[in-house]
C-alpha cells in the first residue's frame, strides 16, 4: 500500500511540475518568436468576417491596445485570428506581434442596456431595409446587460442622431442567445471602456510560426522539463522493480 501511494505521489509531482513549465511557457515566448498575440495598434482596426476591405466584411471595431490571437499567415495583407469566440480576418499593418502571453487579451465585460420607450430590433446588419429582412430577434425595451463586442458605422437609422451601431449578443428569457448589431442611439448605460493594461514586449517577425503547445518551447524550457519529469521517473521504475523487505524475509 505505501508503495502504491508512493507511485501516485511521484506521478502527481511529475504532472505538476510540466503544468510549472507549461505555467513558464504561456507567461513568456521565445524572444526570437511571438506568443501569437499581437496587439491592435491603431483605432481603426476592424475585425473582418473575410479578407477585404468593405463594409459587408467589417464586423466591428477592435478596441486599441486588446490583442488578438493570430492563427495563420493569410496573405501580404491580412492575418486570420481569433478574438473571443469570433474567427476573422485583420489587416497586418494594424497589429503589432508581442513576446508575452497577455493574461487579459480580450475586452470583456463590457454591457448596455436599451432605452425604455420601445422594443428594439437586433440586425444582422448595420442597416435598416425596408423589408426588414435582416431582423435576428426583437429586443424588449429596457432590456439590460447585452454584451457588448465593438462598434461600427453603418445607415443614420435616425435623422440627426448619427450612424455609429454596437455588435452586442442578447441572451432572451428562455436562455437563447442571438447576436447582431443595435443602433446606438437607442441604447443607454454603456460600461466604461478603457485602454488595456498589459505590459508587453513589441517582436517583429518576417514569418508567423504559431505556438500553441508544449512543442513550442525554447531550450533552456526543454531543459527544465526533461530535469524535472527524468527525475521522478526513475524514482518510480526502482519502487516497481525492487523487491519489498517483506518479500525479502
Amino acid at each position: 500500500m505505501k508503495r502504491f501511494f508512493a507511485v501516485i505521489f511521484v506521478l502527481i509531482f511529475v504532472f505538476a511540475g510540466i503544468f510549472v513549465v507549461k505555467k513558464t511557457q504561456i507567461t513568456k515566448a521565445s524572444a526570437s518568436l511571438s506568443s501569437g498575440y499581437a496587439q491592435v495598434l491603431t483605432n481603426d482596426c476592424y475585425l473582418l468576417s473575410a479578407p477585404k476591405f468593405d463594409d459587408s466584411s467589417k464586423l466591428f471595431l477592435l478596441e486599441q491596445s486588446y490583442f488578438v490571437k493570430v492563427v495563420q499567415d493569410f496573405d501580404n495583407r491580412f492575418f486570420c485570428v481569433k478574438y473571443m469566440d469570433f474567427d476573422g480576418y485583420v489587416a497586418k499593418e494594424k497589429i503589432q506581434f508581442v513576446e508575452e502571453y497577455p493574461n487579459f487579451p480580450f475586452l470583456s465585460g463590457i454591457t448596455f442596456d436599451t432605452y425604455d420607450i420601445a422594443n428594439v430590433c437586433l440586425r444582422s446588419s448595420s442597416k435598416t431595409p425596408n423589408d426588414d429582412s435582416n431582423i435576428v430577434c426583437v429586443v424588449p425595451k429596457s432590456s439590460k446587460n447585452l454584451l457588448y463586442y465593438g462598434k461600427t458605422t453603418g445607415e443614420e437609422a435616425i435623422d440627426g442622431l448619427g450612424n455609429i451601431w454596437y455588435f452586442c449578443a442578447y441572451e432572451n428569457e428562455n436562455g437563447q442567445v442571438f447576436k447582431g448589431y443595435i443602433y446606438a442611439p437607442l441604447t443607454r448605460n454603456l460600461s466604461s471602456i478603457t485602454g488595456s493594461a498589459e505590459i508587453v514586449t513589441p517582436v517583429n517577425l518576417t514569418n508567423f510560426v504559431p505556438a500553441e503547445s508544449l512543442l513550442y518551447l525554447n531550450l533552456s524550457t526543454k531543459n527544465m522539463l526533461v530535469v524535472i519529469t527524468s527525475i521522478p521517473m526513475i524514482a518510480v521504475i526502482i519502487l516497481l522493480t525492487c523487491p519489498s523487505k517483506g518479500k525479502e524475509k
